[in-house]
C-alpha cells in the first residue's frame, strides 16, 4: 500500500461543481437541496476515517430508481459521479484527474503495483450514493484493485482494507509483507503477510484482509516470475565468479534499494526471500 496525503478540495464546491453543469433544471433543484446532506456526510467521512471507523458509516440501501435522500433517487445521485464528474467535458473533470494524479509516480496505492487509471470509491457508491463525488472517498487505482475489490463492504474493524489517504504510519513504516522461495522448476515465490507482534490486532487483521481483498498473493507472485526469469540470465554470468555468499550479498543489495523506496512492496518481499535461501543462492537459480 502506498500512502497519498489526504485531498483538501472543499467537498462542497466539487459537489456544487457537479451540480452547476446539470442542464436539467429540476434535477439540478433537487440535488442543490442536499448541500447539508452532502456536507454532513463528507464531514462525517473524514471524522470516521481518522478513527478507523469507516465501517460503521451507514450505507443507502435502495434500489436505483429509490429516493435515496430528499427528492433524488438513487440513480440520480450516482450520476452526478459519472455523468458530471468523469466526463472530459464537464467542470469537474478538473478534480477527477487532479485526484488521479495524486498516484505516487502514477502508482496504484491499493496494490503497488498496477498503472493508476480511474477513481476507486473507497465506500462504494452503489452503497453510499451520498459519497458519490466525495473528494477523500475517490482514491486512485488501477483497474484490477477496481474489479478485485468490487462493492465490497467492511462490516467489523478488522476486516477494512488499508485507505491511502489515512492509513499511514505503521502501515507505511514496517515492514508486514513478506515472501517464501517455492523450491519449484522454474522457482517461484509466495507471498504472505506477517504483521508485527506489537501491531494491535485489528491493524494486524486489516493488513491481511487487504492482501486478500485484492488478491495480491497471486498477482505479487506473476510478477515475481517473470523478474526471476530474468535474473536467472544475470546471475548466471557470474556462477563461475561469485561464491555463494557473493550472490547473496547480490540479493540483499537489491533488497535494501527497494526497502528504501518501499517497505512492503512485492520486490523487497521477494528479493529478500530469495537472499535468505540457501538453496537459491547455491544455484538453484539454475532451475529458474
Amino acid at each position: 500500500m502506498r500512502a497519498i496525503s489526504i485531498p483538501n478540495y472543499d467537498p462542497m464546491i466539487v459537489f456544487q461543481t457537479c451540480v452547476n453543469s446539470i442542464s436539467d433544471e429540476n434535477l439540478r433543484n433537487r440535488l442543490s437541496s442536499l448541500s447539508n446532506n452532502i456536507e454532513t456526510a463528507a464531514s462525517n467521512y473524514q471524522s470516521k476515517a481518522l478513527s478507523k471507523q469507516l465501517y460503521t458509516f451507514p450505507a443507502i440501501n435502495c434500489k436505483n430508481s429509490d429516493i435515496a435522500l430528499g427528492s433524488v433517487t438513487k440513480q440520480e445521485l450516482t450520476d452526478v459521479y459519472s455523468n458530471q464528474m468523469v466526463k472530459q467535458s464537464k467542470p469537474a473533470r478538473f478534480y477527477y484527474d487532479s485526484l488521479l494524479q495524486a498516484a505516487p509516480r502514477g502508482r496504484c496505492p491499493f496494490c503497488g503495483m498496477g498503472q493508476a487509471t480511474t477513481l476507486d470509491h473507497y465506500l462504494p457508491k452503489s452503497k453510499y450514493p451520498q459519497l458519490s463525488v466525495i473528494p477523500l472517498n475517490l482514491v486512485p487505482c488501477c483497474k484490477d484493485c477496481n474489479v478485485n475489490k468490487r462493492s465490497a463492504v467492511a462490516v467489523k474493524a478488522m476486516v477494512q482494507s488499508l485507505h491511502p489517504y489515512f492509513d499511514h504510519q505503521n502501515f507505511i513504516n514496517d515492514q508486514w509483507l513478506f515472501a517464501e522461495v517455492i523450491h519449484t522448476k522454474p522457482a517461484s515465490i509466495k507471498f504472505l503477510v506477517q504483521a508485527p507482534s506489537h501491531w494491535d490486532q485489528i491493524s494486524q487483521a486489516r493488513v491481511q484482509s487487504h492482501f486478500s481483498d485484492y488478491k495480491l498473493a497471486a498477482r505479487y507472485s506473476i510478477e515475481a516470475s517473470n523478474e526471476i526469469a530474468c535474473l536467472k540470465d544475470v546471475l548466471s554470468q557470474y556462477i563461475n565468479k561469485w561464491t555463494e555468499n557473493e550472490i547473496r550479498d547480490h540479493l540483499i543489495i537489491q533488497a535494501n534499494s527497494y526497502l528504501k523506496q518501499h517497505r512492503n512492496s512485492w520486490q523487497t518481499a521477494m528479493f529478500q526471500s530469495l537472499a535468505n535461501s540457501n538453496w537459491y543462492c547455491r544455484g538453484g537459480f539454475f532451475d529458474s
